[in-house]
């Protein structure tokens, strides 16, 4: 029974431990931007190997392309009404450009949002929230766990060590 007492801490810590060594292997990023009657381009460098996800969300009607850094068009999504998606892998490091292009009059607001595993080197996103806070749950609540269980060990052996200790007697002397 001792032992499994002892190994709740430690399997405690050891998650603990675990929750904030752990981190996303993929990066996230989100760009808004607008479109009046032009186009705009975004360029990332990618290393080759590297799987890249992206959606695209606008309140008009946008063209989207992709070319890889040696020109060829590697996506075409044609006219994006509302929202869409893509993916490909990355078969060359260099850099790759996102084409959009309104020929409308009107403007438009483009949502880009993209994940890549692994993340793009130079890439400055951060850890997402929820992650963070997930990891800050997971370690105080282990830590809480591991000081009351540690705080109600010691009471029990203060309590046994009480009950073995042999009780003095004090004799007081009349005097005579």
């Amino acid at each position: 029974m001792e032992k499994i007492k002892l190994l709740t801490p430690t399997v405690l810590a050891v998650f603990m431990l675990c929750a904030l060594s752990c981190s996303p292997a993929f990066a996230t990023d989100t760009t808004k931007f607008t479109l009046a009657l032009e186009s705009n381009q975004i360029q990332y460098v990618i290393p080759a190997g590297t799987v890249f996800n992206g959606s695209i969300a606008t309140n008009g009607m946008v063209r989207f392309w992709i070319t890889a850094p040696n020109g060829e068009q590697i996506v075409n999504l044609g006219i994006i009404d509302k929202t869409s998606s893509f993916s490909f892998e990355a078969q060359q490091n260099g850099t790759y450009t996102f084409n959009f292009e309104n020929d409308l009059p009107n403007t438009i607001t483009v949502t880009f949002s993209y994940t890549s595993n692994p993340q793009l080197p130079n890439n400055t996103t951060s850890t997402p929230p929820t992650f963070i806070l997930t990891i800050i749950i997971v370690a105080v609540v282990g830590s809480l766990l591991i000081f009351f269980g540690i705080r109600r060990k010691t009471k029990k052996a203060m309590a046994a060590y009480k009950k073995t200790e042999p009780q003095k007697t004090i004799q007081v002397r009349k005097p005579a």
